[in-house]
């Protein structure tokens, strides 16, 4: 079964993309070098004790906030921080400082910058 396609994610690209990336042929190299440049989510401080901490999270915060927004009831399958983990470390386990989103709201609000 083929993927369907969806739009790719750099900020402002028109183009429809089934790769795996999420990014289409043309920002697909930008990609990689932003991901080399990010590094890894072990690099970035999601360990061990966030996996454990993510999950718990999750059980209880179990639907996307922007879909029930639109009422619509996805289930989250990431923890979005609302200030920056870069900017604000202090914040990685404070509840009010996290929102769960489906994949999609994620992306687009990381994709945004927020």
């Amino acid at each position: 079964m083929q993927k369907s396609l969806r739009p790719c994610k750099h900020p402002g690209c028109p183009e429809l993309t089934r790769d795996a990336s999420g990014y289409c042929e043309t920002h697909r190299p930008d990609a990689r070098a932003y991901e080399r440049y990010r590094g890894s989510a072990r690099e970035r401080g999601y360990n061990d004790e966030w996996s454990k901490f993510r999950k718990h999270y999750l059980s209880a915060h179990p639907l996307c906030v922007d879909c029930m927004a639109a009422g619509i009831y996805e289930p989250a399958k990431e923890i979005h921080h609302i200030k920056k983990l870069k900017d604000h470390p202090e914040l990685k386990y404070d509840e009010n400082n996290l929102i769960g989103l489906c994949k999609m709201h994620h992306s687009v609000r990381t994709a945004r910058g927020e």
